[in-house]
């Protein structure tokens, strides 16, 4: 009868919350409390509300992603229903949008995905990092490349084990010549490195940025562009990129500033990300789920958007975003 009586006041609870109305102004994340009634989150952000500097703030940005919920819903919900110390579970983590947040506000967390690539970006996104050892090798990488910038970049090494990826049917069609040497010579650095899974994620982003695509086709390229086009992106005429090496110094000292940010605000929290079927793990205890669900069937996942370079997945053209094979 104890039992029944905690629930039904619960329940009673939970009907006056639902009566509640809604605050006309959208909720600020930060402010939100475990009393907080349920009614009276207003979660319709705008622009205005949310611009797109804080829905992609430090490591969220780290590498694009289609479909992701965005991190201040993450944290509205694991402030209203968690508490510091303890345990959440994301059984489709992507991206790593929940273990990130989590790790914020001092909640340990488990994530899995099928997906390596997700579970390689999000194990990126979360890890402690030396922050002194992440400055010093990204710069000695860049410094390599500027060794080799002569306009025939990677001609020195035609006889390393990449060489065959420049024959690769798929890679000659979606890159420039030269955007092509430039990434195959970032990839042939990064074992010199510790910080090599962080790396691998700037070479990714990087490719994704250097294909012969028109800018307002990025996300869904259709085929690769090689002429001169109209950018509805711009509005003007652009021209398919021919070179890798701007976006990965670009992305290289973005990459440095965004682990930085979020190593100013990680919690102590710990975080697991593990490359399975959340169906099928032996899920420890935990104290509650937050989760967005794979859009099965809305990512063409037959397509050959992957590309595997040494033991490494580049997402080429597209990023298989959700659960590839996944089916429920």
């Amino acid at each position: 009868m104890v039992e029944s009586s905690k629930l039904m006041g619960n329940m009673k609870t939970s009907t006056l919350e639902e009566k509640i109305k809604p605050s006309s102004s959208p909720t600020i994340p930060s402010l939100v409390k475990p009393n907080t009634p349920l009614g009276q989150l207003n979660l319709d952000w705008s622009e205005k509300d949310l611009p797109e500097k804080l829905r992609t703030k430090h490591v969220h940005r780290l590498h694009p992603y289609l479909g992701k919920f965005i991190p201040q819903l993450v944290e509205v919900f694991l402030r209203k229903f968690f508490s510091k110390g303890q345990t959440v579970i994301d059984p489709f983590c992507g991206s790593g949008t929940a273990l990130v947040q989590a790790n914020e506000l001092g909640i340990n967390s488990i994530g899995y995905d099928v997906s390596a690539f997700n579970v390689l970006l999000s194990k990126v996104k979360t890890q402690i990092y030396d922050f002194e050892q992440v400055t010093t090798e990204i710069n000695q990488i860049l410094d390599e490349m500027y060794l080799y910038k002569d306009g025939t970049l990677f001609e020195h090494s035609k006889t390393d084990d990449h060489e065959a990826l420049r024959d690769n049917k798929y890679l000659k069609e979606w890159f420039a010549p030269k955007a092509l040497n430039d990434l195959l010579l970032f990839l042939k650095l990064i074992p010199k490195y510790k910080n090599k899974n962080l790396l691998k994620i700037i070479l990714s982003r990087s490719a994704r940025s250097a294909r012969m695509t028109a800018h307002h086709e990025l996300d869904f390229p259709k085929k690769p562009q090689t002429e001169e086009y109209y950018c509805r992106k711009h509005s003007r005429m652009c021209r398919p990129t021919d070179n890798a090496f701007k976006f990965i110094s670009r992305y290289c000292m973005d990459t440095v500033k965004r682990i930085k940010e979020f190593s100013e605000v990680q919690n102590g929290a710990t975080v697991k990300v593990l490359n399975s079927d959340s169906r099928f793990a032996k899920v420890p205890l935990f104290h509650g789920v937050v989760t967005s669900p794979p859009y099965v069937g809305l990512i063409d996942e037959s397509s050959p958007f992957l590309v595997e370079i040494s033991g490494m997945t580049v997402t080429l053209p597209l990023q298989l975003y959700r659960y590839s094979g996944y089916v429920s």
